[in-house]
């Protein structure tokens, strides 16, 4: 007897809603690194080099970026959302229902920097007295950093939204290369703007709580796919999302054993560590290290 998962509301809908698209590779069609990949990268290093320039030059309050921020985390998801929403039929085509398929839920890492946007800018308390906005710009800071350059050189979208004639046509475009961008623009001026500090225990806060996103995403991933069971035995997974790239990888290579996939995780997990760490290294030279002798001495005098 086959039966599939009733694991989530969301699985008793999925049979009657359009899958992602295929790769557009298996069409025969270049996604990565295609002339009109390349292009928008060289809009997206354009965009991202003229706003530092910008704010270095005017020298704004971080309070003042994060509500630029805010302006554009709020048209991203707009654009996102209606551009990629679906009217799908129901069961019997009765009524089409409205769907936004589970692959555009920000839940990525570049995705739920928006809830901590938000957060930093309208919470209480001042940048520099909360600890909690402390905490959530130092770990913005690594994140935005390079996790958005690796959407803006690994885009997703034309593997499973749009295909590579669609880049200059379809909004999602669009808002996947700017919104990335903003994303490192926010990030470097984070520390630029002296208003949050960073130390060596800062980077260990920030591999901590990314280590424990991260292993969440098992999870979500895990509960939003639709899978099959033949006699109460897990038989196929038919869709699974793939927040974080745990599951899949953003390049396309196959991990068809476990200890591939465990290998795979493990390096992305040394990346993570050392790519953190790269960036906390210029760091100690600015007046955003937080050094514990010199606050001492400080104290002191």
């Amino acid at each position: 007897m086959m039966i599939t998962q009733p694991v989530f509301f969301v699985n008793s809908f999925l049979s009657d809603c359009p899958k992602p698209a295929l790769s557009r590779r298996m069409k025969g069609e270049k996604a990565m690194f295609s002339i009109q990949h390349i292009i928008w990268i060289v809009i997206s290093v354009a965009a991202i080099v003229l706003g530092i320039i910008v704010l270095k030059k005017k020298k704004p309050t971080l309070r003042q970026v994060l509500t630029s921020a805010c302006v554009v985390c709020v048209a991203s998801e707009l654009v996102k959302v209606f551009s990629c929403l679906q009217l799908v039929p129901s069961a019997d085509g009765s009524i089409l229902y409205p769907y936004l398929e589970l692959q555009h839920l920000p839940l990525h890492l570049c995705s739920i920097q928006l809830v901590f946007i938000f957060w930093c800018r309208f919470g209480r308390g001042e940048i520099a007295e909360s600890r909690t906005k402390q905490f959530l710009l130092q770990f913005m800071y690594p994140t935005c950093a390079i996790g958005a350059p690796f959407a803006i050189i690994l885009p997703s979208i034309f593997n499973t939204t749009i295909s590579v004639s669609q880049a200059f046509t379809h909004p999602i475009a669009y808002q996947t290369f700017l919104y990335h961008a903003m994303l490192i623009v926010l990030g470097m001026y984070i520390p630029m703007s002296g208003e949050v500090k960073f130390s060596w225990k800062t980077y260990g806060k920030t591999m901590g709580f990314l280590g424990l996103v991260f292993f969440a995403q098992i999870y979500l991933n895990s509960l939003f796919a639709d899978v099959t069971y033949v006699n109460g035995k897990l038989s196929a997974v038919n869709y699974v999302t793939n927040f974080f790239f745990v599951f899949k990888t953003p390049i396309g290579i196959a991990l068809n054993t476990k200890l591939a996939w465990m290998v795979y995780v493990a390096i992305l997990v040394a990346l993570a560590f050392l790519l953190v760490w790269l960036l906390y290294l210029p760091l100690r030279k600015t007046r955003c290290w937080d050094n514990p002798a010199s606050s001492q001495d400080r104290e002191q005098s």
